[in-house]
């Protein structure tokens, strides 16, 4: 097994794990990649604390590299078939393996690129031209450290979250303490493997 997909969810938020889970089984299965991708959720009905959850997650997985998603993230179209193409092609391990993230935040639109010599907040760096678009348009592009959608080495499993601050920013507190573990090596795959969609803060449910 090369990469397992963990996804925490809730019993109200059928409705958006069952679309990103169905988009994600039509990859696997279109590539016959059953051996390479797997996919572990837990769903419960707010009984397990998120960081619970995402400590569970990993412990289940048997994965080589793992990546955690929230219910309503999205991984594009061919993320699967070419990150496992790309992990075969590797000659060694590395700590993690970071792609370009797209966000829509509200009415703002822009690109994510990782690094571990990115720090953890969100840096601009000027405009690019839209990957995705279909005319030469430009869009915001940021820079930051690679955060948990991207694809971390089995190492990392043994980094469990704490609930100090309940479920705000366990994603953050947790990558805090995967820098203890002093990642050093990475490799990027030039292409958008992962997009955030974010509107109104009121209306985000925590999992």
């Amino acid at each position: 097994m090369l990469v397992s997909i963990l996804i925490p969810t809730l019993v109200e938020r059928k409705g958006k794990f069952l679309e990103l889970l169905h988009g994600l089984e039509r990859q696997i299965n279109k590539d016959n990649l059953k051996e390479k991708v797997e996919i572990i959720s837990i769903c419960d009905n707010r009984t397990i604390k998120l960081s619970d959850k995402r400590n569970m997650l990993q412990k289940l997985s048997n994965g080589k590299y793992f990546t955690h998603l929230d219910d309503d993230d999205e991984l594009t179209h061919n993320y699967c078939k070419r990150v496992v193409d790309f992990i075969e092609k590797m000659n060694e391990e590395v700590d993690v393996i970071t792609y370009d993230q797209k966000a829509f935040v509200g009415d703002s639109e822009f690109i994510v690129k990782s690094s571990l010599d990115y720090p953890m907040n969100l840096i601009p760096c000027g405009n690019q031209l839209d990957p995705d678009g279909k005319i030469n348009k430009q869009i915001e592009a940021y820079i930051r450290y690679p955060w948990q959608f991207c694809l971390w080495n089995k190492r990392f499993k043994k980094v469990y979250r704490t609930d100090s601050n309940g479920n705000a920013q366990e994603d953050l507190n947790w990558l805090k303490k995967v820098q203890l573990e002093y990642p050093k090596t990475s490799i990027n795959i030039n292409f958008i493997g992962h997009v955030y969609h974010f509107e109104d803060p009121s209306l985000s449910t925590c999992q």
